[in-house]
C-alpha cells in the first residue's frame, strides 16, 4: 500500500506480489463493523467506500453492521426498527439490533460494544449470516474484531482493519478510571488481534504502538484515501469575512477546547474572521454552554452537510482547523485532513514533534503544525495564513498533489484488492 515518505522509522512488511489475475473473485466477503453508512464521519464512510469497491470489482460483499447513529447517541430516523436487510450499491447490508447506551463513558461504550457482539453471534447461530473464507473487521471496536475470527472459516482468511486502538486511547484521554480496565482492554486487543491473518493500520506510528503492547501478528500501514475525482478544488469565496472551519466529530479526542481558546484570542486580535464549528458528538452540549459562558461572538454551531455536499462544505472555509488531544495522537489518525487536501484548503493543526500529522506535515508541506494547548502558537498561525492569500494557495495546492500521488482512492483500494487475492490464494 502506498505510504508517505516519512514513514520510514518502521519500514512495512510488504505484501506478498500482487496476483496477475483475480484469484476467486466469487468467494463471499464478509465485513464485520459497527459503522457504516449513512454515518456521515468516523470510519463509516470509509468501510461503505471499501465494501463497495469490492462489490464493483466482482466480489461478493456483505456487511454485518449496527444501525447508524455515530457520532449521535441514538439511531439515525428511518432505521430505529426496520432495514434490517437491505442492498446498498451492489452491498448487501445485515444491520443487527443496536444497544445505544445514553450515558457518555468508556464502560458504557464497552457496553454497547459487548451487545453488538452477543447479537453477531446470534446471527452466526441463527444462520442468518453464515460462516465466510474471508472476513474483513473494523477497530473500532476490539469485538468487532473477535466477532470477526468467530465468523472466519477453518482455513479462512481474517484481515483486521484498525483505525483506533482502544486502550491507547481510553489511557491517554483518561477515560477509564482504574488501571485493571486498561490491562483488560490491552489484552483484548491482544487476543483478537493475534487471530487475525493479518492487521492493518493507517501509520506507522499505530503498528509500533500495537507491536508495544504485545500483537504480533503480520502488520501493515494501509493509509486513508481520497476519492479524488469527486473532491475537487473550488475557488474561495473572497467576499465577505475569512472563514475559518472545524467540521467533524466533536469529541474528546478531537481536543476541541482548544477551538475556545482560538476563538478568545482571536476575538481579541482579529475580530473580523469568523469561525465555524461544524458537527456534532459528546463534547458539542458542553461547547455551546462554553461559547456562551465566555462571550465569544465569532463563533458559530453549525450542523454537518449531507455527503452530496463534501465538497461545497470543505470549500466554505479559508483555512481548516484540526487540533487533537495529543494524549491521543499516536492511536488514531484524523480522516478529515486527507480531504481537506484534496479541495485545496490548507489547515492549522495541534501536534506534537514526531506524532503522526507532524510527520504528514514535514512530508507534505501542505499546513501548519502548532504546540497542543498553545493558544497564542494556534492563533498566530492562524492569523499568518489569513493574512497571506498566496501562502494559502500554495499549501492548499501542495495538500491536492500530495494526496493524488499518495492517496487517490483507485490507488490504494486497487492495490488492497489485488494483495487481498494474493493472500487469499496463499492460504
Amino acid at each position: 500500500m502506498p505510504t508517505d515518505s516519512s514513514n520510514t522509522s518502521t519500514p512495512a512488511r510488504p505484501w506478498p506480489a500482487a496476483a496477475e489475475e483475480p484469484i476467486m473473485p466469487g468467494d463471499p466477503i464478509l465485513f464485520v463493523t459497527q459503522y457504516y453508512r449513512p454515518e456521515l464521519i468516523g470510519s463509516g464512510p470509509f468501510c461503505a467506500d471499501l465494501a463497495e469497491w469490492l462489490a464493483q470489482h466482482g466480489r461478493d460483499v456483505t456487511a454485518l453492521t449496527g444501525r447508524p447513529h455515530y457520532p449521535r447517541a441514538e439511531v439515525f430516523p428511518g432505521y430505529e426498527k426496520g432495514r434490517g436487510r437491505e442492498t446498498v450499491n451492489g452491498v448487501r447490508v445485515e444491520r443487527l439490533s443496536s444497544w445505544i447506551p445514553k450515558r457518555r463513558s468508556a464502560v458504557f461504550r464497552i457496553l454497547g460494544e459487548a451487545a453488538f457482539l452477543v447479537h453477531g453471534l446470534w446471527a452466526l447461530a441463527t444462520g442468518r449470516t453464515g460462516r465466510h473464507g474471508v472476513v474483513l473487521s473494523l477497530c473500532p471496536s476490539i469485538l468487532s474484531v473477535a466477532l470477526a475470527n468467530i465468523a472466519r472459516r477453518p482455513g479462512g482468511l481474517h484481515i483486521a482493519v484498525v483505525h483506533d486502538i482502544q486502550s491507547g486511547l481510553a489511557a491517554g484521554l483518561g477515560l477509564v478510571g482504574g488501571r485493571g480496565l486498561i490491562k483488560a482492554m490491552r489484552w483484548a486487543e491482544r487476543a483478537a488481534l493475534n487471530r487475525a491473518d493479518l492487521v492493518v493500520v493507517l501509520s506507522q506510528n499505530m503498528a509500533r504502538q500495537l507491536r508495544d503492547i504485545g500483537v504480533t501478528t503480520p502488520i501493515d500501514v494501509v493509509p486513508i484515501w481520497v476519492d479524488t475525482a469527486s473532491v475537487q478544488p473550488m475557488e474561495p469565496v473572497e467576499d465577505g469575512p475569512l472563514k475559518i472551519l472545524y467540521s467533524g466529530n466533536l469529541g474528546k479526542k478531537q481536543g476541541v477546547g482548544q477551538l475556545l481558546d482560538l476563538a478568545e484570542e482571536l476575538q481579541v486580535l482579529r475580530p473580523d474572521i469568523e469561525i465555524i464549528l461544524r458537527g456534532s458528538g459528546n463534547q458539542a452540549q458542553g461547547l455551546a454552554g462554553e461559547i456562551a459562558t465566555r462571550g465569544l461572538k465569532n463563533v458559530t454551531l453549525a450542523d454537518l452537510l449531507p455527503p452530496d455536499r463534501l465538497v461545497e462544505g470543505l470549500s466554505l472555509g479559508h483555512i481548516h482547523l484540526v487540533p487533537q488531544d495529543p494524549e491521543g495522537a499516536e492511536f488514531a489518525v484524523p480522516s478529515k485532513v486527507y480531504n481537506i487536501m484534496a479541495v485545496g484548503r490548507p489547515f492549522v493543526t495541534t501536534a506534537r514533534p514526531g506524532s503522526p500529522l507532524a510527520e504528514l506535515e514535514a512530508s507534505s508541506g501542505a499546513f501548519l503544525c502548532v504546540p497542543p494547548n498553545d493558544r497564542r502558537a494556534f492563533a498566530a498561525a492562524v492569523m499568518k495564513l489569513a493574512d497571506d492569500r498566496d501562502l494559502r494557495a500554495r499549501l492548499g495546492a501542495r495538500g491536492r498533489s500530495f494526496v493524488e500521488r499518495h492517496y487517490a482512492k483507485p490507488r490504494v483500494l486497487g492495490d488492497f484488492l489485488a494483495r487481498l487475492d494474493t493472500l487469499h490464494a496463499g492460504r
